[in-house]
């Protein structure tokens, strides 16, 4: 390509490893015509790193399961830092788990996260000023399933 702009090279700024607990009682809606939508209700949970908190009992899960083995995840919960700021967390992503690991999980195996595939955007919000850097940011997680009612995943920022 003809006159290509040099642009700078991305990189990666970890922010957290977050765990998040979801409430044992799901809500499956069932076939809305596109797959099977079920909502995880979020029971709370802990972030570390550049910044650290709770995960405030807030918020749900929202999963579309489509019967090609894609989750279609979209997420709003509510984050408190250590240091009182509140700040809006809203995710969209994609998992893609085969029958035979979502059945292993229910049954309290251990699945290894690199044998599947569960990824988000991250899109945070807050009207704190200590954190208003994170409002433009362009973040995401790589996720895996510590067991079947724990989410964690590893939050970065593209620098």
């Amino acid at each position: 390509m003809k006159n290509r702009m040099k642009l700078p090279k991305a990189e990666l700024e970890h922010l957290f490893y977050i765990e998040v607990d979801l409430h044992q009682n799901l809500y499956e809606i069932g076939d809305v015509g596109r797959g099977d939508l079920v909502i995880c209700p979020i029971a709370g949970g802990r972030f570390e790193g550049k910044i650290t908190g709770e995960v405030l009992n807030f918020g749900a899960d929202w999963n579309l399961m489509y019967p090609n083995y894609l989750n279609c995840v979209d997420t709003r919960y509510l984050l408190k830092t250590d240091d009182g700021a509140l700040i809006s967390l809203t995710t969209i992503g994609r998992a893609v788990i085969k029958p035979e690991q979502d059945e292993a999980m229910e049954r309290g195996e251990y699945v290894d996260p690199a044998d599947y595939y569960f990824r988000q955007h991250l899109l945070f919000e807050t009207g704190d000023e200590r954190y208003d850097w994170i409002n433009g940011a362009c973040c995401f997680g790589v996720l895996g399933c510590k067991d079947e009612w724990t989410i964690v995943y590893d939050a970065y920022m593209v620098k």
